[in-house]
């Protein structure tokens, strides 16, 4: 009985330490945990905004790695868009770039299009299930990448979907506050043009985010038989009036300026005119390069703050209206005299360097005239 409580004694103590040891062998063999990945820090959002959207993702207008661009406080990269009727969401966001941008400064607010299909987007305004997979979609890579918010950009509308559209906002802005996301939405300048401009209730939009971004350019569009400028100063200073007649409220609004102008191009006498897309860089080589022609022409227009160039060669007639730095530092003042929150660019990689120094400038007096 003894021996037999003994041997029971020796059995116990001899799997007790069997037990531990075979616990240290396995902490041993497992793989250490990892510390937690640190969190980048977002900044602050400063006022007034200056926003710019990066169009592509090629390492020369790449602005997470490139040198901060002087007065800028968020980027939009283009990345996602809606591509089915269903809701599904197509785009891939660079790695690390939240992070690089965060270390300059920047607020993240990725751009998310319609694919500018007006039956695509009637379909999934009509399908409260396709809606929801939109936001899950857009919030989880939100959530991933650390996005500090959300640009939304459709357009090409149908009108009647003008209250359908107002409520899939106010919906989208219910879920992305609980991330804590800036939510802005882009709206083209009033107008007439039903699928362009009235498809907006910009009063009640203007209720459902955080930033109405003004797209004050395309006074002259690539489709128009006319010739003209991209955005005139007196032109926008009128849409600028008339968006806030309509309700949106000043501090909601995002001016939106154009880094970009268009050459419009006929057969000389005629007036059957082409236009194409020029940069701000562009412009100035032309100017270079054409002021020696004798039919060169170049004059400063002080209603419109912009410069006219005109030239004949080849026997076909060119004109732009040059946007260049001084011209946007005179659009810029409008978002200050007005007290806007500030303005918004289309797109990087168009501008020549002299604008973001002159436009940090037009910043900080908006700035020093909001704290008087």
């Amino acid at each position: 009985m003894i021996q037999e409580a003994s041997m029971q004694k020796i059995s116990f103590l001899l799997g007790l330490v069997l037990l531990t040891f075979g616990m240290g062998l396995g902490s041993c063999a497992s793989p250490k945990e990892e510390p937690p990945a640190k969190t980048q820090t977002a900044p602050a959002l400063t006022h007034p905004i200056s926003m710019v959207w990066q169009h592509k993702d090629e390492p020369g207008v790449d602005l997470s790695s490139l040198p901060k661009v002087p007065g800028l406080t968020v980027v939009s990269p283009c990345w996602y868009r809606v591509t089915g009727e269903f809701g599904k969401v197509e785009g891939t966001a660079v790695p690390g770039y939240t992070e690089r941008a965060h270390e300059k400064g920047y607020q993240v607010w990725p751009l998310v299009t319609n694919s500018f299909d007006p039956a695509l987007t009637h379909k999934f305004l009509q399908d409260p299930h396709a809606q929801r997979f939109i936001i899950d979609q857009l919030l989880k890579e939100a959530e991933e990448h650390g996005f500090d918010g959300i640009n939304i950009d459709f357009e090409n509308i149908y009108e009647k979907d003008r209250d359908a559209l107002t409520s899939f906002m106010a919906y989208l802005r219910r879920q992305s506050q609980k991330q804590g996301l800036i939510l802005s939405m882009d709206v083209t300048a009033p107008s007439s043009n039903p699928n362009w401009s009235r498809c907006y209730d910009r009063k009640a939009l203007a209720g459902s985010v955080d930033y109405l971004v003004l797209m004050t350019y395309d006074q002259f569009s690539r489709l128009s038989k006319v010739p003209g400028p991209t955005a005139s100063f007196n032109w926008d200073e009128k849409k600028v009036q008339e968006t806030l007649a309509q309700g949106v409220p000043a501090e909601k609004l995002l001016f939106g300026l154009p880094l970009y102008m268009r050459l419009w191009e006929a057969p000389e006498g005629t007036k059957e005119y082409r236009a194409r897309t020029l940069s701000m860089w562009q412009a100035q080589q032309l100017v270079h390069d054409k002021k020696v022609l004798p039919t060169f022409q170049k004059s400063w227009l002080p209603e419109e703050k912009m410069t006219r160039v005109s030239y004949t060669e080849g026997g076909r007639d060119y004109v732009f209206w040059q946007e260049d730095a001084l011209s946007l530092y005179y659009k810029s003042r409008l978002a200050v005299q007005y007290q806007l929150a500030g303005t918004a660019a289309w797109r990087y990689g168009f501008e020549t360097p002299d604008v973001w120094h002159l436009l940090e400038i037009s910043q900080k007096n908006g700035a020093r005239a909001s704290q008087q």
